[in-house]
């Protein structure tokens, strides 16, 4: 039932890419978002299995992504006419075959770079440069273990900010699908193409500084409170061409910090970096 599942929603995809024109850049709706991730499949060989998940949360309303790319993590451009249905999922894959072979479902097949094992962000961009979405991944304790291990990363709730990995869980979703490993057949989990069937539970990480970002959306002053720093830390602002457009030093025992930068509308990067300890968030302003 799942993999047909499967194959309705992205035979879905497939086919409305060719039926809805072009509509730019589908002004005015919310933007696609990163749901799911498989970066490291237990394949004992080559990973064929790696995907990247996008859900249009626009419930009434497609979304064209002509021209849309990816800028990081593995490069691909989205032809004219590509469409997500209201609602909908479009899965881009290493190999569109073996994932057609594997889930009985359809994918696009993303051009050059395959998903690092050990972490990387996947940043999408609209055709004119603009940041959609960006996830900036891990396998370190911060996350749910998907390192090899069979299983996707998913985001059970799109409401949520998925830069952050207590957003994030393993899928739960059993595929029936084994895969030859170095140590014996490993079943692969995840929910390409279909919402997770999950509960974020959030996952305790001892590598981040625990930040409040407010107000979020901002117009031009917002604040920043977190754990009192036990080192010398540095607060960086990167705008969506990756330019750093903001910074800080925050000195030891800081915990709070208020900024009045006069940013640009648009999507913004907090990157607070303290000794080995990292935190990113999204910001983005009216």
């Amino acid at each position: 039932m799942k993999k047909n599942l499967l194959y309705s929603l992205l035979t879905v995809v497939a086919v409305t890419i060719s039926i809805f024109p072009s509509m730019g850049q589908s002004a005015g709706l919310a933007n696609p978002i990163i749901t799911e991730i498989m970066y490291n499949p237990p394949e004992a060989n080559t990973d064929t299995l790696e995907f990247i998940e996008l859900y249009n949360p626009n419930q009434g309303n497609p979304y064209d992504l002509s021209g849309f790319y990816f800028s990081s993590g593995v490069e691909y451009t989205f032809p004219n006419g590509s469409i997500i249905p209201a609602g909908g999922f479009v899965v881009v894959a290493v190999d569109s075959v073996a994932f057609e072979n594997a889930f009985g479902a359809t994918a696009l097949e993303w051009t050059g770079n395959n998903l690092s094992n050990g972490g990387e962000g996947i940043t999408l961009r609209s055709g004119g440069g603009s940041v959609v979405d960006t996830v900036f991944f891990d396998d370190t304790n911060a996350w749910a273990d998907a390192d090899g291990t069979g299983y996707s990363l998913v985001l059970c709730d799109p409401t949520s900010d998925n830069n952050l990995p207590a957003s994030w869980t393993l899928s739960e979703n059993a595929t029936g699908i084994l895969v030859a490993t170095l140590t014996g057949p490993t079943e692969i989990y995840a929910d390409p193409g279909a919402a997770a069937n999950c509960t974020t539970v959030g996952i305790a990480d001892d590598n981040v500084i625990t930040t409040v970002v407010y107000p979020n959306p901002a117009q031009d002053v917002f604040s920043l409170k977190f754990e009192p720093t036990q080192e010398v830390g540095a607060l960086n602002i990167v705008n969506n061409l990756g330019q750093v457009v903001y910074t800080e030093t925050l000195s030891v025992g800081t915990t709070s910090t208020t900024i009045d930068s006069q940013l640009p509308s648009g999507l913004y990067i907090l990157s607070l970096n303290v000794g080995d300890k990292r935190e990113q968030h999204r910001l983005i302003v009216k």
